[in-house]
């Protein structure tokens, strides 16, 4: 999950990680996703058995992206995920390749400066994101396409549709992040009280580690309905870099592009945990955020910010979004 200034997860300078644990209360506002756990930034994926795969490495601006298709490209239908973030590379989204089919194919890709996509020349602005994530969908040869954003992810896939309009066919925002800052106070204050209980029940401990990896990696917990939950594969191996994280919240600001978001029109698909740690008023705010859009908006019951925890319910609308 993301975050930076006033009330978000941010890490400025390197003096400041020592005093994290002090801090966690304030800095706790992730709209991206989490995942520190030490794997390298080369870690591969193995395809899923049967399902046709190809990898792309797409020039984009200042940066070359690794992109993984899954399906046939040809299908005439794209959807494009954009993983939380910022920072962390897409490998936990290799489950939405489930969604593949002969009329439909899943492309993810790692944002520039994580996994195997190159660090940038040119900075971490909202708006190369956007330039990105058109770069890709150049590549896979579509004119228009269905994005599903994550987190982070959700701010890109939405901030893309405002500025690319004729380019989206769909949205569907999971657990996605606030199209302003301001609006993230709420969940901000929420997340903050999960983990103070989870430290209660011992959980998290209490008090929380020293270094930023593994302060992460202690609070992960609270970002699902079931703290105990066994964290899959994927999850756990997803590469994070610190620096792409640090950089981008800092280029990010007090971003706010509501204004602009109420002028879409689009289908919108919001999929939100009943139980995420930034509570339903987030969504809620978005919602109304999308006064323009035919919006549907979906709590997924037993789940926090992961599908990992309802996968049948989440690909059930997913699927029945798309077809």
């Amino acid at each position: 999950m993301i975050m930076s200034r006033p009330g978000m997860i941010i890490i400025r300078r390197r003096r400041e990680m020592k005093d994290l644990k002090k801090t966690v209360p304030t800095l706790l506002t992730l709209f991206f996703a989490w995942q520190v756990f030490g794997q390298p930034e080369t870690a591969g994926r193995e395809p899923d058995a049967g399902q046709q795969i190809k990898e792309m490495m797409i020039p984009a601006g200042g940066v070359t992206l690794h992109a993984r298709i899954a399906g046939n490209m040809s299908a005439g239908k794209v959807l494009l995920a954009v993983n939380g973030g910022p920072g962390q590379s897409s490998r936990y989204m290799v489950s939405l390749e489930r969604l593949a089919n002969a009329e439909r194919c899943v492309v993810t890709y790692d944002q520039r400066g994580t996994g195997q996509s190159s660090g940038p020349s040119d900075g971490y602005d909202l708006l190369k994101y956007v330039e990105d994530l058109d770069a890709v969908r150049q590549a896979v040869g579509a004119k228009s396409i269905h994005i599903l954003g994550h987190s982070w992810g959700g701010i890109v896939a939405m901030r893309y549709a405002t500025i690319h309009p004729e380019r989206v066919d769909s949205l569907i925002l999971a657990g996605a992040g606030p199209p302003s800052w301001e609006a993230s106070r709420e969940g901000q204050a929420k997340l903050g009280q999960r983990i103070g209980l989870l430290q209660t029940e011992g959980v998290i401990p209490n008090p929380l580690p020293d270094s930023t990896e593994r302060v992460l990696e202690a609070i992960l917990p609270a970002y699902f309905a079931d703290p105990r939950f066994k964290i899959p594969e994927e999850l756990k191996k997803t590469p994070f870099n610190e620096e792409t994280y640090q950089q981008t919240l800092a280029a990010a600001g007090n971003w706010d592009f509501s204004a602009d978001v109420k002028k879409l029109t689009h289908r919108i698909l919001i999929l939100w945990g009943e139980q995420d740690p930034f509570g339903p008023g987030m969504a809620e705010g978005t919602k109304n955020t999308l006064a323009n859009a035919r919006v549907k908006f979906v709590l997924l019951k037993g789940c926090g910010h992961y599908w990992l925890e309802c996968p049948e319910e989440f690909f059930n609308q997913v699927r029945g979004f798309l077809e």
